[in-house]
């Protein structure tokens, strides 16, 4: 679209089949009719001509309107290295047609960076709009790094945390380690995430030990804590919020800490277990304020340490630390909360469709689909379906009758577009005649009033064959005040056609959160 074509002779009269303004705009992009300026877009070597209208993108930037018609505007093709073919020629069709199709966060970031780039707001709204609505556990550290390289952390910030707090353990084990320190260090600063304060000093740890690696360094203690201490992640892991046992097994021995930190710290966790100061009533009491009783803030690790006089005033003597080891962790720069994390409870709800009548037995070597609109934003994480009709030949008398088997089916979320959100392989022993729960290998966020397609393969095994039931399901159902419309569809032909089946309904229950 857009590309500088041939000069091929085309009909003068091509208006009289147009419809509309807009038909009429969006041919001459296509068509590069009338086109007075141009542009060379991409890096040496992968670089495309594209040919344009200096009015319509004057009328939609600034930036265009001074290359276009200010005291410097420019004669000549114009070159743009720091865009993709791809998202200049996106830039173009909204400019020309007002519409925007996304199909990736890639494409969404890389329109933003555009539209940042040519001032034009109202397009940078849609591309945040997008990519908020897709963060996932397995984007949010490209969402986030990407934030920061535009400047736009703020924006992008509370959603991509609100992703890692209730995926923690999948985010870290997903990238075990290779993430930058600033997304580390965000990680270390919530209070609440859904995982173990000793697997945080693990994944902090593996992180040093790949930023020795790309420095060039041994992976030394030493060096490691250098690197932990570059980004302040240390000063932001509660060992005190681990047992005895946990920190001797782990940070006690991973050579990042002195002997006089690992001293303290045995010393401080014995005396919480001992004194029971682990207690999180004392954590949660209104300390009392006044001119002489003040809190006196570290700004290097975020700690709230209390006065003594606030200590006495307010504690028991078995509520504290000694103040000699609350001075060596402090002055090693290392965190005094003993506080463990919360954990965020995220609930799970269900969308089950009513069950109307069966209507077909159908064996394996089918493609089923199954359309979901919903009302308001959810967060899918996993789906109910129903299993195999035990097989005729397993009718017996005999005491060893099989009640369940390993089910294999794949399941593919896709986006209004029909580009996949998730991919989900389900392998796993089930029992014959019931509905089984398969939870996605990522939650996948759904935006109310969008339509998006659940695709379903079902086992194909040469010279056996699966029967499963297939019904006739309610198409409208309510859960959680907001409302489902399901529509099935299958490949009958097995031709890559999908076409309505009131008949074939397989998907019983959206499993979802918000």
């Amino acid at each position: 679209m857009a590309l500088a074509q041939s000069s091929d002779k085309m009909s003068c009269d091509w208006q009289l089949s147009k419809t509309s303004l807009a038909e009429r705009i969006q041919f001459i992009l296509k068509s590069s009719h009338w086109s007075d300026c141009s542009f060379c877009v991409g890096r040496e070597g992968n670089s495309q001509i594209f040919e344009a209208h200096k009015l319509i993108l004057a009328a939609s930037s600034p930036v265009f309107g001074a290359m276009c018609f200010g005291l410097l505007a420019e004669k000549n093709c114009i070159n743009v290295p720091d865009l993709e073919p791809q998202i200049f020629n996106i830039l173009l069709e909204y400019m020309y047609t007002d519409s925007l199709k996304l199909k990736s966060i890639d494409e969404a970031s890389g329109v933003l960076y555009a539209s940042k780039k040519y001032m034009m707001p109202h397009l940078s709204c849609l591309c945040r709009e997008y990519i908020t609505d897709n963060i996932r556990p397995s984007n949010v550290l490209s969402i986030f790094e990407f934030a920061e390289s535009i400047q736009e952390t703020d924006l992008f910030y509370e959603p991509c945390v609100q992703v890692i707090r209730k995926h923690t353990e999948e985010v870290l084990h997903l990238y075990n380690g290779q993430m930058s320190g600033s997304f580390l260090t965000t990680i270390l600063d919530q209070n609440s995430l859904n995982i173990s304060e000793l697997e945080l000093f693990e994944t902090a740890l593996n992180w040093a030990y790949l930023e020795c690696q790309e420095a060039g360094f041994q992976q030394t203690g030493s060096n490691c804590r250098a690197m932990l201490d570059r980004v302040g992640a240390l000063s932001k892991i509660r060992f005190l919020s681990l047992t005895p046992e946990e920190f001797s097994k782990g940070p006690g021995q991973s050579g990042v800490l002195a002997s006089e930190e690992i001293e303290a710290l045995c010393l401080a966790l014995c005396d919480i277990q001992n004194k029971n100061t682990s207690d999180s009533n004392i954590f949660d009491k209104d300390w009392p304020h006044s001119s002489n009783e003040e809190l006196n803030c570290d700004r290097n690790n975020g700690n709230v340490v209390l006065l003594n006089t606030m200590l006495k005033s307010t504690l028991s003597n078995k509520s504290c630390l000694p103040v000699n080891i609350s001075k060596t962790l402090r002055r090693h720069g290392l965190s005094c909360v003993m506080r463990p994390r919360g954990r965020i409870s995220v609930p799970q709800y269900y969308c089950a469709r009513r069950f109307l009548k069966t209507a077909v037995t159908v064996s394996g070597n089918l493609r089923l689909l199954t359309k979901v609109h919903v009302s308001r934003n959810i967060v899918m994480t996993g789906l109910r379906f129903f299993t195999r009709l035990t097989p005729q030949c397993e009718f017996t008398y005999s005491q060893s009758f099989p009640h369940d088997y390993r089910e294999n089916i794949e399941v593919c979320v896709l986006d209004q577009l029909g580009e996949p959100l998730c991919n989900t392989i389900f392998s796993e022993k089930v029992v014959y005649n019931t509905i089984a729960t398969l939870t996605l290998s990522e939650p996948v966020r759904f935006t109310g009033d969008k339509e998006y397609s659940i695709h379903v393969i079902l086992p194909v095994s040469t010279g056996l064959t699966f029967e499963y039931p297939l019904s006739f399901m309610s198409q409208t159902e309510r859960s959680q005040d907001v409302e489902f419309r399901f529509c099935d569809h299958a490949d009958i032909n097995d031709n890559g056609t999908f076409v309505r089946r009131l008949d074939m309904g397989f998907l019983d229950t959206i499993v979802f959160s918000f």
